[in-house]
């Protein structure tokens, strides 16, 4: 089938299509709104999609195959989903996976967003000196339950109010700098939190930096725990002024676990409870998470590699720890989004574990390919 262009449309949807060897974009909507693109398949083109001032859409089960651009490429764009697409390695020079761009002009700036159960599958073998998710200046975004491969860098997450959470982000390798989750431009960022991530194989694991040596730009209240960061020179990098914490991650087999430097190191939020993992000691089994009927939601220990020496117990509500609820049981209450993490030591090695329970209204793509080791995490009451 040839390119699908669609300029000044509302309402007006593609499904099932297959676009084979287009010209240019595969697939582009201009000044639209009330959009869905599901299971739309662009193959053998320069670019895959595009999608510029619209509103309400939705881009499901999609895919990208020897594309050689871009695979998905927004701007000014508002009450975004993007659930469950397949986008392969994009190997041109600049070329992401996904992208929110608001090229030089605040008026394309994207918002509220979420992005989720996709695989994103830059690859360290591609020629793109880019990598896999950009979310540029992008506001008020969630990003869950995702695949996120890279190269140059894996989450290049540059915008405002933003949740980050169960996803695998890996292999940005190609520079000194390069990371997995990186806030890294030259502007004031605010509101990131960074957690029950898998972070691997990255120079850096997580980054507060920037593309300059200015030290100007305040990253604030930055929430970063409960992430897993595994063999990656560094873990954890601020080379700029910021606020939040860091606190109970686990660092694993990295070279270093935290460098900051001028005033990221100056001026750094509050950082305490990281702990070590030499790779020897591991959850296998997650923790059951589970909500009885009676108004109480409960938590099992899990499977580990050996018996841990001990165990903590940590609810949390959206995320953030309800103080002093460390025991196996929880009474619940009515608009909480709840999730419990256990953390468990064995000689001198901390390992987390994130309780579970069965998906049912959602299930992640990056999960039916195996790609994604959990299930789901959050539980709204």
């Amino acid at each position: 089938m040839p390119a699908i262009l669609r300029k000044k449309v509302h309402g007006a949807s593609t499904r099932g299509e297959v676009i084979d060897g287009a010209e240019d974009i595969g697939v582009a909507y201009q000044v639209f709104s009330d959009t869905v693109i599901e299971d739309v398949v662009v193959k053998n083109s320069p670019r895959g999609f595009k999608f510029h001032n619209g509103k309400n859409l939705v881009v499901r089960g999609c895919e990208t195959e020897n594309v050689k651009g871009d695979g998905i490429y927004l701007t000014k764009t508002t009450n975004v989903l993007l659930e469950n697409n397949r986008m392969g390695p994009a190997p041109g020079e600049g070329a992401d996976c996904c992208q929110f761009a608001y090229q030089n002009s605040d008026d394309n700036i994207s918002s509220d967003v979420v992005i989720r159960g996709n695989l994103f599958l830059q690859s360290p073998t591609s020629t793109s000196n880019k990598g896999a998710l950009v979310c540029d200046k992008t506001r008020k975004y969630r990003v869950e339950y995702n695949f996120i491969g890279g190269k140059n860098f894996s989450f290049s997450s540059i915008g405002d109010d933003a949740v980050v959470r169960s996803n695998v982000m890996r292999d940005g390798r190609m520079n000194d700098y390069s990371f997995g989750y990186g806030v890294g431009d030259k502007a004031d960022r605010a509101g990131h939190h960074v957690y029950d991530n898998w972070i691997e194989n990255n120079n850096r694991g997580i980054s507060l930096s920037g593309f300059s040596d200015q030290e100007l730009a305040f990253r604030k209240d930055m929430e970063i725990h409960d992430n897993v960061i595994s063999e990656c020179d560094i873990a954890f990098f601020a080379n700029r002024s910021w606020s939040g914490s860091l606190r109970r991650n686990i660092f694993m087999r990295c070279r270093q676990d935290i460098l900051m430097k001028g005033k990221g190191e100056a001026t750094a939020g509050r950082i305490g409870g990281n702990y070590h993992n030499d790779g020897s000691f591991l959850n296998v089994v997650a923790p059951p998470l589970r909500l009885d009927p009676g108004g109480k939601a409960s938590v099992a220990s899990g499977e580990w590699t050996s018996e841990p020496d001990e165990i903590v117990i940590q609810w949390r509500d959206k995320g953030m720890d309800i103080p002093g609820a460390n025991r196996p049981s929880i009474a619940v209450e009515p608009g909480m989004e709840l999730s419990c993490v256990l953390l468990a030591r064995k000689g001198r090695n901390w390992m987390l574990a994130i309780a579970e329970a069965s998906y049912d209204d959602f299930t992640p793509r990056a999960w039916q390919e195996k790609m994604l080791p959990w299930q789901k995490r959050y539980l709204t009451i």
